[in-house]
Order: C-alpha cells, then structure tokens, then sequence
C-alpha cells in the first residue's frame, strides 16, 4: 500500500505525534485509536502508522494477533518532548484512548478513574473578573495606559482608582500580578490581578515617558545547593530530584521576581532565618 500521510501538513503531524505519545506512554497504538480520534479511515490511520514507523524504524513491533502495534521499552520519542502532565491529561482521562478530554485534570469533582489516581492540592481560585483580565492582557499587549479600581492589603494609599501603564504579567507561583507603572507612586509596582476590583477600556500612553524598569529588565543568577545540614544520601537524593549537577544548581531569575521565587522555595529574601528545608543558597 502506497504511503500517503505528509507529515509536512499540520493535521498529519498531529497523528504522528499522537502515534508516539501513545507509543511511549500507554505502549501500544491501533488504527482504530486514530480512526476514533481523527475520524480518518482504517487506511489512513495504516498510512500514519506506516509512515511513523520509517521515521522512527525502532520505535514499536506489530503484534499480528492483536492488531496491535507495541512500543519497545528502548524507543526514543522524534516528533514531541514527552511530559507525565500530558500523559495524565490524555490517557487518565477515562476513555483510554487518543484523544481523552483534559477536562478531568481541570476538575478534580469529575466522577472519572482520573480523580480516583490523579491528585492535585486544591488551592482557593485567586482570579480576577473575564472582563479585567481582557483589559489587562490587551494594555500589556498594546502597551496602553489603565484606570483600576485597585483593593492593596499594603495599608498604602494603593486602594482606590488610579493609572497605571502595564508593562508584563507576573506569576509567582500561585496567582497572576500586573507589572506596572504606577502614576499616583511615581515608580513600578505589582498589582495582584485578582484585587483589581474593576477597570476602564485602555487608553492610549502616546507622550508618556517611563523610566527603566531596572528590577524586570536585570537578570540574576541563583546558586542553589542541596542543604549541607544534610547526611550525604539524603543530600544525593535532592540533587537527583532537582537536576542538580556537580553540587549546585543555576537558576536565572529577573529582580523584580527574586523575592517571589526565593519564598517558592522557601529561602528568605531579606536576611531573616532561613527555615529548615532541602535547597540552600550558595555562598561561595
């Protein structure tokens, strides 16, 4: 049979690609599995498996019996960089097949065999309104000016209605702020997304001059090493479980969200004690 999946064409590549994540994580692919998925024919989905098989020769072996191709424990993946989350995603989701929804990760209350093997920490929701986060992400995209009506927890004058020029969104791990020039302060400041009670339509920051954001546009470097405190093997088995090659980690990290990464893994930031933990900073 002639070959006649392109994998040139975005739809083709898409097959091939499901081809190898089911391949490498669920060890097996039928061309069924891609008829469901993609409706295509049972000869297409031949074709796809064909052609992934000549770019990829090693990859699976035909099992006659069970219609089924297999994949080999020692395949390396071509098309895709494989992640357990889309694994978990895909192949958890209660259908087994290609194509499962996504949405029972989303949704930890979903009756599906995902919530029974796949857990998550449930952390309150911390977003702001549909209609500021649109004005927000398209002042960031258009470089504009925006009127918020902004709730601090800070105990400065922040609460209120005020302008502020956007200049990127922030993520610290747990919620989304705002970068930003404050007018009424005169300098840059992160506005917390889901305190931004409501805003006006952006407006266009045409003659407004701002200074550098020297904090955002600096880049440090953190070195990180596994807590000397620690026995010798306990040390061998954080450095393994960060990636930590010959004893110390490097990680870059702009200023203005140093604080914010410092306290994600639990190393002060402004000179208080540290608490007991797996990283430290390097000193030397």
């Amino acid at each position: 049979m002639s070959n006649t999946t392109n994998p040139e064409t975005w739809a083709a590549l898409e097959r091939l690609r499901s081809i190898e994540r089911s391949l490498w994580w669920r060890g097996q692919v039928k061309r069924r599995d891609l008829r469901e998925a993609f409706g295509i024919s049972l000869a297409q989905a031949s074709s796809d498996v064909q052609r992934y098989l000549e770019l990829n020769p090693v990859a699976a072996r035909y099992d006659l019996k069970a219609k089924t191709y297999w994949g080999e424990p020692h395949m390396e993946c071509r098309l895709h960089a494989p992640r357990l989350e889309e694994a978990l995603a895909l192949y958890l989701g209660g259908s087994g097949g290609l194509a499962a929804s996504t949405m029972a990760l989303a949704s930890p209350s979903l009756p599906t065999p995902v919530a029974a093997r796949v857990a998550f920490v449930a952390l309150p929701a911390r977003e702001a309104v549909l209609a500021v986060q649109r004005a927000s992400f398209f002042a960031v995209y258009q470089e504009l000016r925006l009127r918020i009506d902004y709730g601090s927890l800070s105990g400065r004058r922040e609460v209120g209605w005020r302008w502020i020029v956007h200049r990127a969104f922030g993520h610290n791990g747990y919620r989304w702020h705002l970068r930003a020039w404050c007018e009424e302060n005169r300098d840059y400041r992160d506005f917390v997304l889901s305190r931004i009670r409501q805003t006006e339509w952006p407006k266009d920051a045409a003659g407004i001059e701002l200074p550098k954001d020297e904090d955002w546009d600096t880049w440090e470097e953190l070195t990180l090493v596994a807590n000397p405190a620690l026995p010798e093997d306990q040390r061998n088995s954080i450095e393994a479980d960060f990636g930590i090659l010959a004893g110390k980690l490097r990680l870059p990290v702009r200023r203005a969200m140093l604080d914010y990464t410092l306290d994600h893994l639990r190393l002060r930031s402004r000179g208080g004690k540290q608490l007991p933990q797996m990283l430290k900073l390097d000193d030397a």
